[in-house]
């Protein structure tokens, strides 16, 4: 079978990244770099990635739905640490994380154990999605200063609060100024980073693996957004 089948059902990614493995020169038969996805091997060539042996298991893209105060620490022994969260099979791989954030921000953390992943895709630039409750109706101003655009203002009447949706590439500083302002009633939330979207249904406290899709969309190039400022 060619290389590209091989990778495939050795469950080495999708067929975007595999293009990619090969385009980029991370794949070698019997320490022979392969970059065409039409190259024939069978089951006595020694097939790997990043120097890495193929053994057939499936590398880790995982989105956590992080709660206030836990630390994005993978050690699973460390207390309210995203390592803790874990189940024990996934406590055995070397992850890293994609995407920080600091225990008073909540929502959307990826984690994978592809490291070359990893690298390409923090050499994006993913604006983060906020999402925040305000005390009262009036909308609300965003300083000169502040590198973020305004996405949603929805005031409710009834409870006299206003749900304020933005997006910035500026996380550390926006969400600082946030954390600054007397209207802002519980915590910070990211809902989103990037193409990636926090799913309704992923409960506070839990994790789920990235579609391909999704996968393949966070390795499409960012483009430049207007929220630089």
């Amino acid at each position: 079978m060619n290389i590209e089948r091989y990778l495939t059902e050795h469950h080495q990614g999708t067929p975007g990244q595999i293009f990619r493995l090969l385009r980029q020169g991370r794949v070698k038969v019997n320490d022979r770099l392969i970059d065409s996805p039409r190259e024939t091997v069978d089951t006595t060539d020694q097939v790997t990635v990043d120097g890495l042996a193929v053994t057939g298991r499936r590398p880790q893209y995982l989105v956590f739905n992080k709660p206030v105060g836990v630390q994005t620490d993978l050690t699973p022994v460390v207390p309210h640490s995203l390592g803790s969260m874990l189940n024990a099979l996934d406590q055995q791989q070397s992850l890293q994380i994609l995407a920080d954030l600091p225990r008073t921000i909540a929502g959307l953390t990826l984690v994978t154990d592809d490291h070359a992943f990893l690298t390409e895709v923090q050499g994006q630039t993913w604006p983060s999605t906020l999402r925040v409750q305000l005390t009262g109706t009036t909308p609300l101003t965003l300083p000169q200063n502040i590198a973020a655009e305004v996405v949603e203002q929805r005031p409710d009447q009834v409870h006299q609060w206003t749900m304020l949706t933005l997006q910035t590439t500026a996380m550390d500083s926006v969400t600082a100024w946030l954390e600054s302002l007397s209207r802002v009633s519980g915590a910070i939330n990211r809902i989103g980073w990037g193409p990636i979207k926090l799913s309704p249904d992923l409960a506070v406290g839990t994790y789920r693996g990235l579609f391909p899709q999704e996968i393949d969309a966070l390795l499409t190039p960012a483009t430049t957004s207007s929220i630089e400022k």
